[in-house]
């Protein structure tokens, strides 16, 4: 059972609170490409992005240090690249965007919150509350 859930963890877009760093726009658009704090959680690549509960864009791709990967945790800076967007218009340098979790996944990890740690789990709930100004039984 408990490898079925760990794997079930893999599959679900994970809480994620990122800050664009001032001064790190590194291209505009075609993809976006920005310099990122990851605040709490883990970053993944094809994460969708949302900023004010509205969806932005999913990540393309994450470089650290010079060297793609797939997943990076929280306490890094980071290169995101971000299709579909333009920095200026959507997003804006210091702009905090958190993970758009689907609401069937959301309801997913609350079964699997012994996997979250503290800070994650309380970034679920900042999730919650901000997909609930739109629709207030969001996730429930």
């Amino acid at each position: 059972m408990e490898e079925q859930e760990a794997k079930e963890l893999e599959n679900v877009i994970r809480p994620c609170k990122v800050q664009i760093l001032p001064g790190c726009v590194f291209r505009q658009s075609n993809p976006a490409i920005v310099g990122a704090d990851i605040l709490i959680g883990k970053l993944k690549t094809n994460t969708p992005l949302m900023k004010d509960g509205k969806h932005i864009a999913n990540v393309k791709s994450i470089q650290h240090e010079k060297e793609n990967v797939n997943e990076i945790n929280s306490g890094k800076q980071v290169a995101i690249a971000m299709p579909d967007i333009i920095i200026g218009r959507q997003i804006h340098e210091g702009d905090i965007l958190y993970s758009d979790i689907p609401e069937k996944d959301f309801v997913k990890l609350k079964k699997l919150t012994k996997y979250l740690n503290k800070t994650e789990i309380g970034l679920l709930k900042e999730i919650a509350q901000i997909k609930r100004k739109e629709n207030a039984l969001w996730g429930v």
